[in-house]
């Protein structure tokens, strides 16, 4: 019976093996919408260098460097559930399937940031993020801002595409040495590891198949779970017939194996690395931004946010007074990794994660004036984002109104509204 049991389990593992793909996303649309529509507003995000093939994809060679720059906004609508509604400690870096690029430099508000900072809710955060290519492949990247107590939050990704290319990366070390850290130490590093990996071998198959009982029977502890599970905890097992005197000395032998590679590793490691400098830990509040400091353009109340699950239309109803002594129009509206553009304020519409927005009226809003701006969203982008809170706790939209005056300048001013679902007349 176990023989069976072994050989479907084998087969389904190589049967999973062999037809799985490799994953393509990063999880970021199993989240729920709402926490991703008030946490992070994403705007202005932007992947440029190497070059754009047919697919949209940025094709680069290993080795060649490539920027993402962008602007994160800490919402004031953060919930207060996450990281007890005050986050104060956050990170900015990148996901993606593995060490497949290499971060190099990370500017946070113009200031150069190698590890996490203190954040603000309701401020922005300019980032500027140089990295290479080092796997040979087609990778998903991704922005990702993580909160201390919250998790990581992904910004709109890019397909990057490393072709073959003579690679190294080379590092300065604090004795001056400059070292490539592709195969700096591998054979000490191997030989550790395998090392360490046969003792845990070892040890595992001991307990599983070598070992016998008193008796000279296969393992209890395999075979008959329920008996383990039965004795005290701090019981060895002895008078059921689990453990012998043996085990008792083969385990002693592990354990001081153990112990003597652990102390052998670390004369070697003394020696053979005098110079060392502790693990750095580095952080600060970063200076505030010309956006946390920029004139208040308008004045905004959202007044309904509906979704026409027959036509595929989300409706936002946002009444707008327009503070500033200079003509104001909507130029985006931006939520989670979304932004829809006013085709009328000349952003250009472009990239996977871009759309166009309906707004009427489309003209400008005077100083002083008050206008009802009703903008209407293709439902279908929200859906293949899984941005509609369908289902979920809070049935609530979220996202940033971005205002440009007549000079250009802009301004980003919050909303959140109650999603009401119905059909739109």
């Amino acid at each position: 019976m176990m023989k069976r049991l072994a050989a479907v389990l084998l087969l389904g593992l190589a049967t999973a093996l062999a037809f799985a793909s490799p994953a393509s996303a990063h999880g970021e649309k199993s989240q729920e919408a709402f926490l991703r529509m008030r946490t992070i507003g994403w705007t202005d995000v932007v992947f440029s260098g190497g070059h754009q093939d047919a697919n949209g994809d940025i094709v680069l060679a290993q080795g060649e460097k490539f920027t993402i720059k962008g602007v994160a906004k800490l919402m004031n609508t953060w919930p207060d559930t996450l990281a007890k509604g005050l986050p104060r400690i956050g990170y900015i870096n990148v996901a993606t399937q593995g060490p497949c690029v290499e971060l190099l430099t990370r500017k946070i508000n113009d200031v150069s940031t190698p590890g996490r900072i203190e954040v603000t809710k309701g401020h922005y955060y300019t980032f500027e993020e140089t990295l290479m290519g080092r796997r040979v492949g087609r990778w998903h990247v991704h922005p990702t801002f993580a909160i201390k107590g919250a998790g990581t939050l992904l910004g709109p990704g890019q397909w990057v595409r490393v072709t073959p290319h003579a690679f190294s990366s080379p590092v300065k070390l604090y004795n001056g040495k400059t070292i490539n850290l592709e195969n700096y130490n591998l054979v000490s590093v191997w030989t550790l590891q395998v090392i360490g990996f046969i003792l845990g071998l070892i040890w595992i198959f001991w307990w599983t198949w070598w070992g016998k009982t008193a008796k000279g029977n296969p393992r209890r502890t395999v075979t008959n779970p329920a008996v383990t599970l039965a004795i005290p905890l701090n019981d060895d097992g002895v008078a059921v017939g689990l453990n012998t005197k043996k085990d008792h000395r083969v385990v002693n032998i592990i354990a001081l194996a153990t112990a003597l590679f652990l102390l052998i590793g670390w004369i070697w490691q003394a020696n053979a690395f005098p110079v060392k400098i502790p693990q750095q830990v580095v952080e600060y509040e970063p200076p505030q931004t010309a956006l946390d400091t920029a004139p208040t353009l308008a004045m905004v109340d959202a007044r309904s946010a509906k979704y026409d699950y027959q036509g595929k239309v989300l409706r936002l109803e946002v009444d707008t007074k327009n503070v500033s002594s200079s003509p104001i129009e909507l130029s985006q509206f931006v939520t989670s990794t979304l932004t829809f553009n006013n085709p009328a304020g000349g952003d250009a519409v472009s990239g996977p994660y871009v759309d166009r927005m309906k707004l009427s009226p489309s003209g400008t809003i005077q100083p002083g004036q008050t206008a009802t701006l009703v903008f209407d969203l293709p439902g279908q982008r929200f859906d293949d984002e899984h941005l509609l809170p369908r289902g979920e706790s809070q049935l609530t939209i979220s996202g940033l109104m971005v205002f440009k005056d007549a000079s250009g300048q802009k301004y980003s001013a919050e909303i959140e509204e109650p999603l009401q679902p119905h059909y739109v007349s």
